[in-house]
């Protein structure tokens, strides 16, 4: 019987009267939910929640209401295994969430009372919940929202115009945190409301939980009336059974412990009792990797342990003094805002989950977790999750151990070894290239610690380990003592021919790549979680073979070899089509489609190969001694299963196995290049045909006639069998041209108008929508998804850089990007730059300026692109040898005789009509020898220089430095790009000194308004007024000019030019670094207060400033401290005395 978890919501429009608290209990009873989230409750006080708890049998967490208005509750059925994580809750009475484990099952339920469609904070609310949807465990939002999302399905009656003022803020909560509304999830069109008043009746009552967890577990969806209130109940029913089928995975060890000073004493006590004495064989390391977990484990436990009792401690003392604030009001208002941000401060390492686990490249510290990080977080969840799978007789099923089996049993198969054909397997490696004997030298002999340094140090970090759970930065930070032991274990496995057990061992987890296929296992891509000790030894294989490759690999094969890139693949393929057009040709381009590539590698044919290869008996040695004997168990939502062997492919998730599959792929790029049966297009100026192009096993063959593509498909048939490769005919796709093109549909492979080639579309009438609609929608979708997010203006330009922008540079490396893309690129850019499309504050021009000089670094689009083609004008230049470098030359060396006279030798022909592409790389160097007419083309230099080179010109020197010759903006911009100081504040200080604060006195003199007021008083508010001179404002300078002259010895008279500018006179570090975030603090309290007057009409005073600014900085030094070292903290803090002490580990302030 599946075991349902009851949840209902309900807006019982007050229980703080005696009578209607037994009249909800009465109806809790009833209903009987294992959860109740409450709205409007009107309970204002411990007391009363505890009356409440006691009538009813629920434990209660609540956020009190006041004045009998407002108030928020989360009740739990007492009957329930339940354990209570963590909680917290707003002072308003709008919000409370409790995270708790239900049966193993992790929930937060986040329970909402949003404010009336007239209150001004309404969107200030939605924006204030967002960080409270940052979790890992299943998320049920639930509440009064008061507001519909649509007039049509959840409204009757009334103006179906209005009502609906939220719910923009709502679609962007639920697309970043790709949550569903649970009755439209099961009732899509139906019409149902859960309020009524006179005239009309609404559906503001719902519940909003994640699709996933909806399509696993959400049973149902019920409204019913509530008696003594004018909401209805509304409930879901959700199968425990099915979310707590996620298994527990494997143990992995927790990087952010290495920063615990602890830690690593206790460690290195801990090894040297562990290593003392013994003998350094397969045996012992398998105890002391054992050791080690169980070591490490005991650790966090009991530091978990020490932690949990101070959280326990601290919300019983914050229950008491709530109580005791009830009946002495605002004599403990301080020491309760202490304990809550010292609660909040011990919930910033949980709240680091997300981003450890989304092993997100890209990571601003200082802004807040975004939706690039949550959504890896939660994509990277689904892409692993399994719902169902097909078997072999095509029955679909859904349990997990039915899904274990079945993917066990696709692997078992996949990863076994077929008879090969060895006449075929003589035939393919009978002419390949060996190395030269000194060469092959170079891979041979045994493994030294300084491969193993060099290794480790250039691996990725923060990837998933092995089965034995230990990190590459584990290894990493305890280098000295496992670099020896690894050279002794490593050397000792070489000399017996075996690994350890758990080094031949890996998991296999599953990564999805077609969604809507996601029942046939052929659709799941397997990565291999290899242990680390494992990866260290074949990331030095791979160094070594890695460094004599090329000697051996021909140009036509790109990936993994040093000095090719995957851009050499797309040049040759996009100017031979030019080639073939402009003299009318006959051509094919055959995309081989080889099924499971990597996974059918057949180890024989591989070390047959690396023999043929003339790689040495030790390097070969080596390779066996990774592929000897390895087993594998695949991972299944969380689920383990039993090992089977391993006897094909090479592994991925391995950096050795691109590099193993290229030389396995070799054999057959030989055999087109001298197949006679196989002819491709001539290159002009070449004496070589152009017949294929590889990048790993993305191979395109190129033909000249029918024939020629029926050998091609035969030949790699022929390898298949005796290398294991498999044809995939039904994927494997001709781009025909000239006489071709009109060839009937032939050799079972798809004949087709267009097709994407390493992800770039080539084909016949291709525009420029076929490769940069689909960019430019995801360059908006990037912006959209962080466009309503309260980012600083230097997180906004990193967003546009890293995230948007980046988007762009693949395809533009090949193909021309039209104007009218580059003017949409550009606006969308630069809109979400400023968060408007009517008027930037400041030119773009600025924008591109590095941050030293002022600017944003804000890419410059057009000029990337131009840097783009004068490199490759530059490889043209530098004879790259690679043969689409011929056809450039065809077309460009006559126009390039001014750089190099020797590229319009009269030897080589040359083509009249150039090419689309070409013409742009003539109008890039025609453009950039304008500036730089002396420029010498031949040597090295790269994108980025020619980028800097042509964004030098744009350089012009700012209005604000022109101006003020007297400070120097060298200082300026350093200490305003401090990376110390809070990135809003940083924003703030940026806009400042640019004159770019929209005070009332600037926008009246650009005409945006009329009213010249400060938000405070009457005086005209320009930048010195409101955040100087203004009385109310002037306190807080007084309280700031008295921390920064203790803390400086009086060196620092502060004024208003000082605050502005930040050009402080020569200080040490630390000194310097608190005086800026004292002076950006500041500001930032100034101007938030500011605009808390002018648009929310809240009344501030000069103390109600003061207090926020010293509230603001205790928050601040509790963050440091959980933070920085402790050296660290002591020399920015606790130094000068003045802010704080620690007392018994526990921060006291001194302000």
């Amino acid at each position: 019987m599946e075991r349902l978890l009851k949840i209902v919501s309900l807006n019982v429009n007050g229980v703080g009267k005696l009578h209607r608290k037994r009249m909800f209990v009465r109806e809790l009873k009833r209903v009987n939910p294992d959860v109740c989230l409450v709205q409007e409750s009107h309970v204002e006080s411990v007391n009363e929640g505890m009356k409440i708890e006691s009538m009813c049998g629920y434990k209660a967490i609540w956020s009190f209401g006041c004045n009998r208005q407002y108030g928020v509750g989360i009740l739990i059925n007492n009957n329930l295994n339940y354990d209570i994580i963590k909680f917290d809750f707003d002072h308003s009475g709008r919000m409370v969430y409790i995270d708790v484990s239900i049966d193993r099952v992790k929930f937060r339920f986040l329970n909402i009372y949003a404010s009336s469609p007239s209150c001004p904070d309404r969107r200030a609310f939605f924006d204030y919940i967002y960080k409270y949807c940052v979790t890992s465990h299943f998320l049920i939002l639930a509440g009064d929202f008061n507001f519909i999302m649509d007039s049509s399905l959840d409204k009757i009656g009334g103006n179906p115009d209005s009502g609906t003022e939220g719910r923009v803020q709502m679609r962007k909560i639920i697309q970043d945190f790709d949550l569903v509304d649970a009755f439209r999830y099961l009732h899509p069109k139906k019409i149902i409301t859960t309020w009524r008043g006179p005239n009309v009746s609404t559906r503001i009552d719902r519940f909003y939980i994640s699709s996933r967890f909806a399509s696993r577990c959400l049973k149902n969806h019920n409204v019913w009336p509530c008696h003594f209130s004018d909401h209805d109940f509304i409930g879901i029913n959700v199968i425990l059974d099915n979310a707590r089928s996620i298994g527990p995975g494997y143990w992995k060890f927790n990087n952010s412990i290495l920063d615990d000073g602890s830690y690593n004493l206790e460690f290195r006590c801990f090894w040297q009792e562990l290593i003392q004495n013994q003998n350094i064989t397969h045996e012992w390391w398998e105890h002391a990797k054992l050791e080690i977990k169980k070591f490490t484990l005991a650790y966090c436990k009991r530091k978990s342990k020490i932690k949990n009792s101070r959280k326990r401690d601290l919300e019983r003392r914050y229950t008491e003094l709530v109580l005791a604030e009830y009946n002495n009001r605002g004599d403990y208002l301080d020491q309760i805002n202490s304990i809550k941000k010292e609660l909040h401060a011990l919930a910033l390492a949980d709240d680091r989950g997300c981003l450890i686990r989304s092993k997100s490249d890209y990571l601003d510290n200082n802004e807040k977790p975004t939706k690039y990080f949550l959504e890896k977080e939660t994509k990277r969840g689904k892409d692993k999750i399994i719902t169902q799978l097909q078997d072999l007789d095509n029955i679909t099923y859904s349990e997990n151990p039915k899904l274990l089996e079945i993917a066990r049993n696709f692997y078992l198969d996949l990863f076994t070894r077929e008879t090969i054909d060895i006449t075929l397997c003589n035939e393919f490696l009978a002419d390949l290239p060996g190395l030269d004997n000194d060469v092959s030298e170079s891979c041979e002999g045994y493994i030294t610690l300084n491969e193993i340094q060099n290794s480790l140090k250039n691996m990725n970090s923060d990837r998933s380990p092995g089965s034995d759970g230990l990190s590459r930065e584990f290894y990493l930070y305890f280098l000295d003592l496992f670099g020896p032991v690894l050279v002794e274990l490593y050397n000792s496995s070489f000399d017996s021919g075996f690994l350890c057990l758990s080094q031949r061992l890996s998991y296999i987890t599953l990564l999805c790549k077609d969604r809507n296929n996601s029942q046939l296992m052929k659709n799941w891509r397997p990565i291999s979680l290899l242990n680390i000790d494992y990866k260290i030894l074949s990331k030095v294989i791979q160094r070594r073979l890695s460094s004599v490759i090329s000697e051996i690999v021909g140009p036509d094969q790109t990936c993994s070899v040093p000095g090719r890139t995957i851009s050499d693949n797309l040049h040759f393929i996009r100017n031979i089509i030019d080639y073939v057009k402009q003299k009318q040709l006959d051509c094919a381009f055959v995309n081989i489609d080889s099924q499971k590539a990597f996974d059918r590698v057949d180890h024989g044919f591989l070390f047959s190969a690396l023999s043929k290869f003339n790689f040495g008996p030790s390097f070969i040695r080596w390779v066996r001694l990774l592929y000897k004997d390895v087993s594998s168990s695949v991972i299944v939502n969380g689920f383990v299963s039993e090992l089977f062997p391993v006897t094909r492919s090479v592994r991925q998730g391995c950096s050795l196995s691109p590099l193993l599959y290229v030389l396995v792929l070799e054999p057959f790029l030989i055999r087109i290049r001298k197949d006679l049966h196989i002819r491709g297009i001539k290159i002009p100026g070449c004496i070589e045909d152009a017949k294929a192009t590889a990048y790993a096993d993305d191979v395109t063959g190129i033909c000249s006639n029918l024939s020629s593509v029926e050998h091609l498909l035969a030949t790699y048939e022929k390898y298949g069998r005796c290398s294991g490769a498999r044809l995939n005919k039904t994927k494997t796709m001709v781009l025909a041209f000239g006489n071709l093109k009109n060839s009937a549909q032939q050799f079972g492979v798809s004949w087709v108008e267009s097709q994407k080639i390493l992800g770039v579309r080539f084909g016949h009438d291709i525009t420029a929508d076929d490769n940069w609609n689909k960019i430019c929608n995801n360059f908006q979708r990037v912006l959209f998804t962080y466009e309503k997010r309260d980012m600083s203006i230097f997180g906004r330009a990193n967003i546009v850089k890293v995230l948007a922008c980046s988007k762009l540079w693949y395809v533009s490396t090949i193909v021309d990007l039209p104007a009218g893309y580059l003017k949409r690129f550009n606006s969308s850019m630069f809109k979400f730059i400023w968060g408007t499309k009517k008027f930037e504050p400041l030119k773009r021009q600025i924008l591109f300026h590095d941050r030293r000089y002022g600017g944003l670094s804000v890419v410059h689009i057009y000029y990337k692109i131009l840097a783009l083609r004068l490199k490759h004008v530059h490889n043209i230049i530098n004879s790259k040898n690679v043969k689409w470098n011929y056809f450039a030359k065809y077309w460009l060396g006559h126009s390039l005789k001014n750089l190099d006279s020797s590229l319009a030798s009269n030897s080589v022909p040359h083509g009249q009509v150039i090419p689309t592409f070409y013409k742009g790389c003539l109008t890039a160097v025609e453009t950039f020898s304008k500036l730089y007419p002396d420029f010498v083309w031949h040597g090295e230099c790269t994108t980025k220089q020619f980028y800097d080179l042509l964004l030098n010109s744009l350089f012009t020197e700012l209005a604000v430095v022109r101006n003020l010759p007297q400070i120097d903006f060298n200082l300026v911009w350093r200490n305003v790009n401090n990376s110390f100081v809070d990135p809003q504040a940083r924003s703030l200080a940026w806009r400042l000194v640019h004159d770019i604060v929209p005070t009332m006195w600037t926008l009246f003199c650009r005409r945006h308004t009329f009213e010249k007021k400060c938000a405070f008083c009457d005086q005209v508010e320009t930048v010195e007024h409101i955040f100087y001179f203004c009385d109310k404002v002037h306190p807080l300078w007084g309280v700031i000019r008295n921390m920064v002259n203790i803390l400086t010895l009086n060196k620092i008279k502060l004024d208003f030019k000082l605050i502005r500018y930040l050009n402080f006179p020569k200080l040490s570090k630390f000194q310097l670094e608190v005086v800026l975030v004292l002076v950006n603090l500041a500001k930032q309290v100034i101007w938030g207060n500011r605009n808390d007057a002018r648009f929310r009409s809240k009344s501030v005073t000069s103390q109600a400033i003061i207090s926020q600014f010293i509230e603001k900085l205790r928050f601040r030094i509790t963050v440091d401290k959980s933070r920085l070292s402790a050296m660290n903290f002591y020399y920015y803090w606790l130094v000068s005395g003045m802010f704080c002490d620690i007392d018994r580990e526990k921060l006291v302030f001194n302000f």
